[in-house]
Order: C-alpha cells, then structure tokens, then sequence
C-alpha cells in the first residue's frame, strides 16, 4: 500500500500532496483517506463479482459468524488497549508546566481536549474502565451489552475527534459503525424493549458446531491462547510505554518556572523583555517576553559542572536555599548576574482547586 496508494492518488485522482508521510500520530493522513477510498471500491468490487458468482446461495451463517467474530474481537481489543493506558494516566497527561502558563487563546482544540481530559487522573479511570467493558463483547453471550457500551463509547470519542480537530476521526468512526453493525440483528427486540416496554429474548450468534470434538476444543484452545497473548501484549506494552515516556519526557535539572528579575543595568546576556522561563524538559525550555509572547529554546544543562547554556552564552549556575537560581557570567570587565526566581506550580488555581462535596456557590474562575 505504501507503494500503491501514492501511485493511486497521483495518476487515478490527480490528487497532490506529500507522498513520505504515511500513518503517523494523525489517523486521518492523505494516505489513510485514500487508502480507505481503495478499499472501499475493492469491497465494491468484491461484492459484485462474488453476488453474481455465489447467486443461488441465499444466506452465509458461518462466514456472517466469523465475520462478526473478527469486528468483535478488533473492537474489544482496540478499546481495551485505550482503556488500559488511561488507567495508568498515559494517553492524556495531566498539565505540565508549559501548559500552565499557556494563555488560553494560544490552545489548539486538540490541546484545550488533551488538557480537560489529562487535568484529572479519576476522570481517566473512569473512562479506562468503561472502555476495558469492551471485553463483553468477547464472549457471545454477552455481545449485545457489549456493543451497546461500546457504541456509547465510541460514540463519545467519535464527537470529541470531531469537534476538537483530533486526527483519529477514521477509526473512531469505525468504531462506532462496527458496534452498531452487531447490534443490527436485534435492533426489533432491544426497539420493542426499550421504546415499547415489551419483554424480548435476545438470541446469541448461533456458533458453527465441527462434526468432530478435538477441533472444537481447539477452538477454545485458540481463543484462550488469543486472549491470553493480548493480555500479556497489554502489561508489556504498558511498562514499555512507560520506559519511552520517562526517556523523552526526562525532566530538566532546574525542573521549574521562573521569573526572570528585573535589572537597572544594561545586560548583555540576557535580553531585557525577557521575563519568564519555564524549565521542563531535558533540552527544551519555554521564554515568556513583556508581551508574553512564547519562545522555544534548547538550552543545555551540565549538572555536575553547574552550567548552562543559554541565549548563546554559558553561565555557571548556583541554585540557592530557596529554590531560585542565580545565573553569573564573567567578562573581562565585569561579572553578569541572572537571578531566576523561582514559583510555585501549585499556586495556580487549576492546581489548587480540589474536590469538594460541599458548594455553595459555584466556583467558575
């Protein structure tokens, strides 16, 4: 397909764009829609000519079995695998400290969801479990709770990646569709149930019975060996996952925000409209100006040395009692010194604000 689908776009649609990028952290690339488009005209195809081939035969039992069987394990599996990085908080991260400085107006939709969604960590075990409730669909008697969860579910995050720009609009959507596909045979019993206040009996997807018993143990066999291998897939993707988010989210050596002081002398180091830095990272830093418009720099930390570069001048750094930061830079004529005070991320009222029980006004800030 990477081969394919490019060549497709290019002299069947006439359609132009970057042919390197592929399926990456968006779902929806130009690759991923034309992709679909081509295996929808296949299925489009595959149905023709299979209708005419197979005309006389007037239902498929066991293929619509299997059928049916493969959506209910890929969305069981796809939403359990959600489910479970929620649970360890790691799809949706609570607010850094780039974030909390972060006006408002400068959030994309994406990032003013992640940030609802990663303030807080109950919120994402709740939503982890529901989606984990997936597992239902796994066994055939319980397929119809199942999908009925995960049609809730999917519906929820198809209108989030919708509404909030998130680039997983394709499966999403699939998601949902599948779900509701195996609750169509019994749209008229749960109708009659719901809306009508009639009693029903669901029947469960009549499951094809091989003449001779050893296959049908090894059915099982291959079931709970399916299952068994997604399970532990989960628990090493989790700690792998973790491994990967504590490499790259490794946290600076002066970890904090600062205010930059002010000074009556002219500095040569330090710009003067200069007036926060927010260290995170390891090799990333975040510049506030007077205006507070933001600057991305890659400052380089030496911790056993007790230096730093920055703005293209290295200082010798000295991290005081109170947790602010004296920067000093020696010239021939005289000494530069930086003083970097430091705050309290907890001051911020999206920190501070906490579960309450009692209200009795509401607290809208």
């Amino acid at each position: 397909m990477h081969e394919f689908t490019p060549w497709f776009a290019k002299n069947v649609l006439y359609y132009s764009y970057d042919y390197s990028i592929f399926t990456n952290g968006s779902g929806d690339t130009s690759y991923d829609w034309i992709t679909l488009l081509i295996l929808f005209l296949g299925a489009i195809i595959g149905t023709i000519i299979w209708s005419i081939a197979d005309r006389k035969r007037k239902s498929y039992v066991t293929c619509y079995y299997w059928l049916t069987t493969f959506i209910r394990y890929y969305i069981g599996f796809m939403l359990i695998n959600y489910g479970m990085i929620k649970l360890v908080h790691g799809q949706m991260p609570p607010p850094g400290l780039d974030r909390l400085m972060q006006p408002l107006g400068e959030f994309s939709p994406m990032g003013l969801a992640w940030t609802y969604f990663g303030y807080s960590k109950g919120y994402n075990i709740f939503v982890g479990i529901v989606e984990i409730l997936a597992g239902f669909l796994l066994f055939r008697k319980t397929v119809v709770l199942g999908a009925l969860i995960t049609m809730a579910v999917s519906l929820n995050i198809m209108t989030t990646n919708y509404f909030f720009d998130v680039p997983v609009k394709m499966v999403s959507t699939a998601l949902f569709l599948l779900s509701l596909f195996l609750l169509l045979p019994h749209i008229k019993p749960l109708f009659n149930f719901i809306i009508l206040g009639k009693s029903v009996r669901l029947k469960s997807i009549g499951k094809p019975k091989f003449t001779k018993a050893w296959k049908n143990k090894i059915l099982v066999v291959i079931k709970i060996t399916v299952i068994g291998f997604f399970v532990v897939q989960q628990i090493s993707g989790l700690l792998n996952r973790q491994k990967l988010i504590d490499h790259y989210t490794k946290k600076s050596p002066l970890y904090g925000i600062y205010l930059i002081e002010s000074s009556k002398e002219i500095r040569k180091t330090i710009p003067d409209d200069w007036k926060s830095i927010v260290f995170e990272y390891e090799g990333h830093a975040t510049i506030r100006d007077m205006y507070y418009k933001k600057k991305t720099i890659t400052p380089v930390v030496d911790s056993t040395e007790n230096k730093i570069s920055l703005n293209n001048y290295t200082f010798d750094y000295a991290v005081l009692e109170n947790g602010d930061v004296l920067l000093t830079k020696p010239f021939s004529d005289r000494t530069e010194e930086v003083k970097l005070i430091k705050q309290d991320p907890e001051a911020f009222e999206l920190m501070q604000r906490k579960f309450n029980w009692i209200q009795e006004y509401p607290y809208n800030r």
